[in-house]
């Protein structure tokens, strides 16, 4: 009997686990539909189910993990960091929604509040600017396109001093693509990794000479000039201009 009983166990924690899987992927997926209509309410709602899902999430997890072989326990680990990433995500993505929308409240609250009329003149009213966020494009291995996309991602986000070092590596890991993302697959997401992940994709693709050689063979690479419309000529020249550019940034001399 009492080898039975760990399988029923383990059986009826995968089950519950289940049902919590589900759940996570369900307010994941309505926190990253939301849009700019939706209320204030509805985004702290389903951000504490979220949350709420995601510890008992995290603590089946243990839970499952203590009953599985060391083979089992590879193999399972993977999925379990696919759901605690998506749903950390979808949490971090409507924190700054709210944080946004409590901070447009109080500005309407400030300026829409009527004030007694005062005899003594203040000073210059300073109207609230709300800068645009910065989107940033994928990367995907492209040496040539690393330089910018490190330079918004460290402006951006890793100098975020409101962002912690756990949200910053899953921020991190979501903007790889294709050699990027398999490259650091297999380095968990935490706090403690996040500086060997940088590391890895700094000295892969933030190599100044290799940058520097991916850019002269496309310049040296170039056909001949042959007859082609304005367009196409136009479009050869931004190029390239582009590149002599970048090459002019990184201290090359250009003008020899």
């Amino acid at each position: 009997m009492k080898t039975d009983e760990p399988a029923v166990s383990l059986h009826n924690l995968q089950r519950r686990r289940a049902r919590e899987r589900a759940n996570a992927t369900r307010f994941s997926t309505l926190l990253d539909g939301f849009d700019d209509s939706t209320s204030l309410d509805d985004f702290e709602h389903y951000r504490g189910r979220l949350q709420e899902t995601l510890d008992r999430l995290t603590s089946l997890d243990d839970a499952v993990h203590d009953l599985l072989s060391d083979n089992e326990y590879e193999e399972d680990i993977k999925a379990c960091e696919e759901y605690i990433d998506k749903s950390k995500r979808a949490i971090q993505k409507a924190s700054r929604r709210i944080d946004d929308l409590s901070a447009s409240t109080a500005r309407l609250n400030i300026h829409g509040s009527t004030q007694p009329t005062a005899t003594v003149p203040i000073g210059p009213v300073t109207h609230s600017v709300k800068l645009p966020t910065i989107k940033l494009e994928p990367f995907a291995g492209n040496v040539e396109t690393w330089s910018r996309f490190w330079e918004q991602f460290r402006s951006s986000i890793d100098e975020d001093a409101s962002l912690s070092t756990i949200n910053k590596h899953v921020f991190l890991r979501e903007y790889l693509e294709g050699e990027p993302k398999l490259l650091v697959d297999g380095i968990a997401v935490t706090a403690n990794t996040y500086e060997e992940t940088k590391k890895i994709l700094l000295a892969r693709y933030g190599d100044t000479n290799r940058i520097i050689q991916a850019h002269l063979d496309f310049l040296e690479g170039l056909p001949p000039a042959k007859p082609a419309t304005p367009d196409e000529l136009n479009t050869t020249f931004i190029e390239c201009h582009r590149r002599i550019q970048a090459l002019r940034a990184l201290g090359e001399d250009v003008n020899g």
